[in-house]
């Protein structure tokens, strides 16, 4: 894997030439993408935090690399990850090189712009490691025309992508919410393409499930920026 670098001069006191040190720095960052009425209301719904509780649950088990500010993690709402002036403000900028691991969270609608944004930040040079897009939805017309999404399908970009979609036995009205929206079905892309048992609201079941790899989504991003923050620096 590719790392920050910076360079500092140095002038020993016994040599007045100025000399080059490269000192190696790592960090990783995640993009947390909530649905509608997930970080603010949604036509009066909302907030509900789903994501964010995805979010807390993965800082919780990096704590020491977030106390040292290797591992960063940035909460969205679905409608700050599209356009330029939004990616610029709430994404770009908290990107501190091209050079360091992306991971992207989605669920719902944040699932679909994540998507879009994944290609986005690929196609101008970032590196995209992961992809994690929970139940995404934004296939409807109706939703396409009443929020802000790109309207076409999403192409995504990244080293690795999962994607989980939610079939519960007893849906609620997250699920017809989500219905209404219309699902992204996904036929081909992931490397992990799985269904699980929870409602749509339920961003942090899907995010801890198991699944056929013999991990939760969390494991995998998990075990990848640990690696990365301690271990591989390939």
């Amino acid at each position: 894997m590719s790392n920050e670098a910076r360079s500092f001069s140095l002038t020993p006191a016994t040599d007045k030439s100025v000399k080059t040190v490269q000192v190696t720095v790592k960090k990783a960052v995640v993009f947390f993408i909530g649905g509608a009425g997930d970080k603010e209301a949604y036509y009066f719904s909302g907030p509900f935090g789903n994501v964010a509780n995805a979010q807390s649950s993965l800082d919780k088990e990096l704590t020491p690399y977030r106390d040292k500010a290797e591992y960063i993690s940035h909460y969205l709402g679905y409608n700050e990850a599209r356009g330029n002036e939004d990616i610029n403000t709430y994404v770009l900028k908290n990107i501190p090189t091209k050079a360091i691991p992306v991971y992207i969270v989605g669920h719902s609608l944040g699932g679909w712009n994540g998507a879009h944004l994944s290609r986005h930040l690929a196609d101008a040079g970032y590196r995209v490691e992961m992809l994690i897009t929970l139940d995404p939805v934004g296939e409807g017309f109706l939703v396409q025309t009443f929020s802000d999404i790109y309207w076409k399908e999403p192409q995504p970009s990244s080293k690795f992508w999962i994607n989980i979609r939610s079939q519960p036995k007893t849906p609620d009205q997250s699920d017809k919410v989500a219905e209404f929206g219309e699902r992204w079905i996904i036929t081909e892309g992931p490397q992990v393409n799985a269904v699980a048992p929870n409602n749509h609201y339920d961003a942090i079941g899907l995010f801890t499930i198991l699944l056929p790899t013999g991990k939760s989504a969390k494991q995998h991003i998990l075990d990848s920026i640990n690696q990365y923050l301690n271990g591989s620096t390939e």
